[in-house]
């Protein structure tokens, strides 16, 4: 008998039904999933597993957090404890398997899931065979082609994966000790670091800062509305942005009774907008982001849609489509939806010539369909839909327009004119999440008048540099090497989870972010740099290629944090006292109305947040807050009953005065109904 191993059930399904033409059966035994079925007179055991099966946790109790203790935890042994004790049971039952065959997703964190699932099947069956199917999408020529050319699985891989966690464990567990028992932040408030995920929170933070300390800057631009043969167009003065304010003014009055200009020379350009490079997965999930899809939300659906046969793996840093797509084939299945059969039947019938980045890797190709999806709704609809339409962009033709510049002088002041006319829409018409916009303007000549419509001195200020966007934050983790294409989203999903950042289009930091960034900063930059990470991947790398031992790896590893713990308890006063009133300035709500003193963000026995004075016990004034959101300081008081404004940062983002007595509860209530959570009584939360 052969035993399959895949990654999660929807996949293995999918592989049982490929490999037995549909005549498999389903097997449920005490929780665990399996798949049976007969293949040229073999029997075939298929079992699902969940992802990684196991997690590695201290072998020994560590359940005391102290400081003190932090150089012992850096050395203590480590232990693959099992999470799902139902599939692993399945797994150690299983005897007289001839061979094993690994067919988890085709990448690192799949090579270690399987490795997992192999290790628990070895103890009974020593004799059997291991092998691996590779593929990079679930259809039936890519199943059938991987099962029939099997190799083996590779361990060093695996071994990476494993470096990975034994390295994230020791760095979350040591840091994350420190900073929460310094700052007296223990249990459910506990205060979270990590070697990925507190230099990328540093990043956002430093964004952050950087707006705060931004001073505008003061400038001007001039701009002219003209008209020629009933057509109206816009200039700009050819300075643009003019900082010397009085200057542009000058020149504002200087025109400011002409009312006509005379063309001075004008240029027509064609220009070439190239097709773009397939996607990869940094590119799919910036592009994703940017129609307002989370990154974490995107490789989910992405994820859904290769395991149901309708993607390739979505995990990929390639942007070469390999020699092998059959892109006719693919093409064909495609064109039966209706909105796009014209732009596929055009491209169909020239030479397939598909457009390719500078990534020319030996994983995955880049993200492409394989196969029609005709019943998808929702979230796995978009996604489909943009993952189809890149592909078919990057089939296309080149888009081309005309270019159109021209001097117009008003007064011996010029101004700039462009226009742009569309020549062949190419991929844009078929991308449409690109534009592409005509701004069309009259013939212009030169000597040509033109007549003055309007002028208009219109006076601005810089602006401070934009807060990240998830797909920013994705493009900065690759090129700063932290994390990696499978672990990105989910890191800053982390982020989020623990109340560090807060927003979805534009990435703000949380004063307790801010606080957590610049004590370390200020007192072990090693832990904010993203060189220490960088470097560690670069030794994973090393341990996947068979040049580096994982245990030496984390070893070394082990080496670095003790340097580190050192510093830390060098500059424990510091630090905590640091942390502690950061921590307390970022609950301060503001005034108590009943006796004046700081009305602050509180805890209760069993973790739920409400307002409390700190006049307490003296003054017992109280006030509830809703549970799931972060709440924030508005420094502003509520005209109706003069009790404090707060901002609150959920589902939606919203202010509320925080007296459930104030004639504007029911607005607060209108506007907290999408989360099913209403501001109860002031009893239910102080306790």
């Amino acid at each position: 008998m052969k035993l399959i191993i895949s990654e999660k059930s929807i996949a293995g399904k999918r592989i049982a039904s490929i490999l037995s033409n549909n005549k498999y059966t389903e097997n449920s035994e005490k929780g665990a999933i399996s798949f049976s079925f007969t293949k040229n007179k073999i029997d075939y055991v298929l079992i699902p597993l969940k992802g990684h099966i196991n997690t590695v946790d201290f072998a020994e109790d560590d359940s005391y957090w102290s400081i003190y203790g932090l150089t012992t935890l850096a050395d203590k042994k480590l232990a693959y404890l099992p999470v799902e004790k139902k599939i692993i049971s399945e797994l150690k039952q299983k005897k007289d398997i001839d061979e094993i065959i690994i067919a988890t997703d085709a990448d690192r964190e799949g090579e270690a899931i399987g490795v997992e699932a192999y290790n628990y099947l070895s103890d009974k069956n020593k004799s059997a065979k291991v092998s691996r199917a590779y593929f990079s999408a679930l259809t039936e020529q890519e199943v059938n082609s991987a099962f029939s050319k099997l190799s083996n699985p590779d361990f060093n891989c695996a071994n990476s994966v494993f470096a990975r966690q034994e390295i994230d464990l020791l760095w979350g567990a040591i840091i994350t000790r420190y900073l929460s028992v310094v700052a007296n932040r223990k249990g459910k408030l506990f205060l979270s670091a990590g070697r990925v995920q507190t230099p990328l929170l540093n990043f956002i933070v430093a964004r952050e800062l950087e707006r705060a300390t931004f001073v505008p800057q003061p400038f001007a631009e001039i701009h002219i509305i003209f008209e020629k043969d009933k057509m109206i167009f816009e200039g700009e003065h050819k300075n643009g942005k003019m900082f010397e304010v009085q200057t542009a003014e000058k020149i504002f009055e200087k025109i400011k009774s002409i009312k006509e200009g005379i063309v001075k020379g004008t240029t027509k350009k064609e220009k070439i907008i190239p097709r773009p490079d397939p996607f990869n997965t940094t590119s799919f999930l910036r592009a994703a982001n940017a129609l307002g899809v989370g990154t974490n939300q995107a490789m989910d659906s992405a994820e859904w849609l290769y395991q149901n046969g309708f993607i390739s793996y979505p995990r990929t840093d390639n942007t070469v489509y390999p020699e092998s797509i059959d892109f006719k084939g693919i093409l064909e299945k495609l064109s039966t939806i209706t909105e796009l059969k014209k732009d596929i039947k055009e491209i169909l019938s020239k030479p397939i010539n598909p457009s390719k980045g500078n990534k020319k890797t030996t994983d995955h190709p880049p993200i492409h369909p394989v196969a029609y999806a005709d019943k998808l709704t929702g979230l796995h609809q978009k996604i489909y839909y943009l993952i189809v339409r890149r592909f078919l962009a990057t089939l296309s033709t080149d888009a081309k327009t005309e270019n159109i510049s021209a001097i117009i002088e008003i007064n011996k002041e010029l101004f700039s004119v462009t226009g742009q006319r569309i020549i062949d829409a190419g991929w844009k018409k078929i991308y449409i999440y690109s534009k592409l916009n005509e701004v069309l303007l009259p013939e212009l000549k030169t000597n040509d008048i033109v007549k003055i419509i309007d002028k208009k001195l219109e006076k601005k200020e810089t602006t401070p540099p934009p807060r990240y966007t998830e797909g920013g934050l994705i493009k900065l983790m690759e090129e700063e090497n932290l994390g990696t294409k499978s672990t990105r989203p989910a890191i800053i999903q982390k982020l989020k989870d623990r109340d560090y950042i807060i927003g979805q289009k534009n990435i703000e930091a949380t004063k307790i972010a801010i606080s957590v960034c610049s004590v370390l900063e200020k007192h072990c930059e090693q832990i904010t740099k993203p060189v220490l990470t960088a470097n560690t991947e670069v030794e994973m790398d090393k341990i996947a290629a068979g040049k580096k031992n994982k245990d030496a790896v984390v070893d070394d590893t082990r080496k670095k944090l003790k340097e580190i713990i050192k510093i830390l308890l060098e500059e424990k006063d510091k630090i905590a006292s640091e942390l502690r009133q950061a921590i307390t300035n970022d609950a301060l709500i503001g005034k108590c109305n009943l006796c004046g003193k700081n009305l602050i963000i509180r805890h209760s026995k069993i973790g739920k947040q409400f307002v409390g004075c700190t006049g307490y016990p003296a003054c017992k004034n109280t006030f509830p807050l809703p549970q799931s959101y972060k709440i924030t300081a508005t420094n502003e008081v509520c005209q109706l009953c003069s009790t404090p404004i707060v901002k609150a940062v959920g589902r939606k983002t919203f202010q509320f005065c925080i007296n459930p007595q104030c004639k504007s509860k029911e607005q607060t209530e209108k506007e907290m109904k999408d989360s099913e959570e209403t501001i109860q009584n002031t009893d239910d939360v102080a306790e």
